[in-house]
């Protein structure tokens, strides 16, 4: 008898819950906590990176590597819980999240550093993943709304505690205490859904199967696809296109072939609400996390602040997205999942549309134009997933949820890389004195777009996610 035999009624409730089954809260809350953390940490860290371990035209890949890898683990973490259940898996995410950590903390120069985090993305994309399955199995449709703005707002937490530490670190012991510190973490927390979380049950074990071919070929077309927004090589972009036309004509044919191998259920694509849940996470995702890259760069370059306070940024960007997920369920019952998503989309049009209202960018506009960013993700990416779980078949729960993840890392990886390669070509094309400001405005104007193009996804969500199919029961 598994943890959630124990007490089935309870954990449907959410109240009066046994020691055991809060520690696995605990533990997942302090998984997604690590992992949060450390994808958000480099922002600030970032600017003494570049100039420290040289290679500074790398520098988008210590953020796109490791959500790269995230975006991979992603795809496999909620088949996998599906198949052989949460304990084994989330126990070898974790220890993918130390080995990475321990790797990064060692790390001699950019290109090593970039290796580790790719290894670091690939246990910390499994580790979110997982975090919201298991929360997800031990709550009904209506405590998976409050546990959900719980989730997000421990996420937005970590995402503000991560930079902070990472300011802290640098200006003290050095930043690669940061990650040093996650090895005890992560190895308790391990131990602790070892001995806690459910294994797989038979019936699930013979439904989720994992489809290595379709994996390889996703894989291969989304680093193709980074490939392109980055390189400056027309050799290399040629063979990324040649990779990512290929890559995708396999994956389509492959899912044609067999639509439950697929890593992104189909319902992703034939369900007009599923897939605009996707789409608003892919936009919501592009915009925080580009903006998170670039606002303590082009603070730094400018001279409106140092490397140690330009971390502020991220930690009020975090802050909004803690204040939005709190709120947010409340907000779903009384307005509509609808009208919760739409203002989120239109804070996310909002904060870039104010950071190029000046040519000289200032940190007190920066931290507005991130406060509505953070804000504005909190409203979107909580009130989506929520939706996306409420019609989740109960056997396909861990995909469902992988899947919303998925979009969401593809969309800060996508996010990081195109921005990142906006703002540098616009420095070095524009020429004159102004030129940075210049290529820093025009990339905040592209996050803008991505903003309002959010804002018209998220007008085709179910207005109410309560109201939604609840999840069918196990058989």
């Amino acid at each position: 008898m598994t943890l959630l035999d124990e007490a089935p009624e309870t954990a449907k409730t959410g109240g009066g819950a046994p020691a055991g089954r809060r520690a696995l809260i605990a533990g997942a809350l302090l998984a997604l906590f690590l992992a949060a953390a450390d994808s958000t940490v480099v922002g600030s860290l970032l600017p003494t990176m570049a100039r420290t371990l040289g290679h500074e035209e790398l520098y988008p890949w210590l953020v796109s590597g490791f959500l790269l890898c995230s975006v991979l683990a992603t795809a496999v973490a909620g088949a996998a819980a599906d198949r052989f259940g949460s304990k084994a898996t989330m126990s070898v995410a974790l220890l993918l999240f130390a080995a990475g950590s321990a790797g990064v903390a060692a790390a001699p120069d950019m290109p090593l550093l970039i290796a580790a985090r790719a290894l670091q993305g690939l246990g910390a994309g499994a580790v979110v993943t997982l975090s919201y399955v298991l929360v997800g199995q031990l709550f009904d449709a209506a405590g998976r709304a409050r546990m959900q703005g719980l989730l997000s707002g421990v996420w937005g937490l970590a995402a503000v505690v991560g930079p902070a530490l990472g300011s802290a670190a640098q200006a003290t012991v050095g930043w690669r205490w940061v990650f040093a510190l996650n090895l005890p973490i992560a190895l308790g927390t391990a131990l602790v859904v070892a001995r806690l979380a459910p294994g797989a049950s038979r019936g699930t074990r013979a439904r989720a199967r994992l489809n290595v071919p379709i994996l390889v070929t996703f894989s291969a077309g989304l680093t193709a696809l980074l490939t392109l927004l980055v390189s400056p090589a027309l050799p290399a972009l040629v063979l990324a296109g040649v990779v990512l036309i290929g890559a995708a004509a396999l994956q389509i044919a492959q899912v044609r072939r067999n639509p439950a191998a697929s890593l992104v259920p189909v319902a992703f694509v034939r369900r007009r609400e599923i897939r605009a849940a996707a789409v608003v996470s892919i936009g919501a995702s592009v915009v925080l996390y580009a903006s998170v890259t670039q606002l303590p760069l082009a603070l730094t370059r400018s001279g409106a602040t140092g490397e140690t306070a330009s971390g502020l940024v991220v930690m009020v960007g975090a802050l909004g997205w803690v204040g939005g997920a709190a709120v947010c369920g409340g907000l779903i019952s009384r307005f509509g999942a609808r009208t919760v998503a739409t203002s989120g989309a239109v804070l996310l049009a909002l904060g870039p549309l104010l950071f190029i209202t000046t040519t000289h960018p200032s940190l007190p506009l920066a931290v507005v134009t991130q406060l509505c960013v953070g804000l504005g993700t909190g409203f979107t990416t909580a009130t989506c997933l929520v939706q996306v779980q409420n019609t989740a078949p109960a056997e396909q729960l861990g995909s469902y949820t992988g899947a919303v993840t998925l979009c969401r890392n593809v969309g800060a990886a996508v996010g990081v890389n195109l921005i990142a390669t906006i703002q540098l070509n616009a420095a070095e094309h524009l020429g004159g004195a102004e030129a940075q400001s210049a290529s820093y405005r025009l990339a905040f104007g592209v996050l803008a777009a991505a903003g309002a193009l959010t804002l018209l996804a998220s007008r085709q969500l179910r207005a109410d996610p309560a109201r939604a199919a609840a999840p069918a029961p196990q058989h």
